[in-house]
């Protein structure tokens, strides 16, 4: 997964196949078509979150205490799979969205209001 840090207003964002921009609009980006390779433009900084980890985190999240780590990294200022080009260079993308990981978030979302927590600050009688 890719996402883009704003370094003007420090808004995350992550990409998809549609042309996607931080709270400021300084800056945005989106999937080329492959679903590999992106272009983006702006003050950015992209990140790479590793898909399998973050998966791993996502099902085995713990109700209390520490939370689950998962690999991240800043993806370098030249790279083959990310496009840094001009703002003017740059042709928004619109359109239906189709992002394999987005279903997998909207899955793992389900899935965890399905869960019935209990609260455990409140005194049974």
């Amino acid at each position: 997964m890719k996402l883009l840090f704003c370094t003007t207003c420090q808004d995350v964002v992550k990409l998809t196949k549609t042309t996607r921009t931080c709270q400021c609009g300084s800056c945005g980006g989106h999937y080329k078509d492959d679903g590999i390779n992106a272009i983006y433009y702006g003050p950015a900084v992209p990140i790479g979150i590793i898909n399998s980890e973050f998966v791993e985190a996502v099902d085995n999240q713990s109700e209390f205490g520490d939370g689950v780590g998962f690999g991240s990294f800043t993806i370098p200022k030249v790279c083959p799979t990310m496009d840094h080009v001009d703002y003017l260079d740059y042709f928004p993308v619109d359109g239906e969205e189709v992002d394999l990981y987005d279903d997998l978030m909207e899955e793992a979302e389900v899935q965890k209001k399905q869960k019935k927590l209990k609260n455990v600050f409140k005194d049974e009688e």
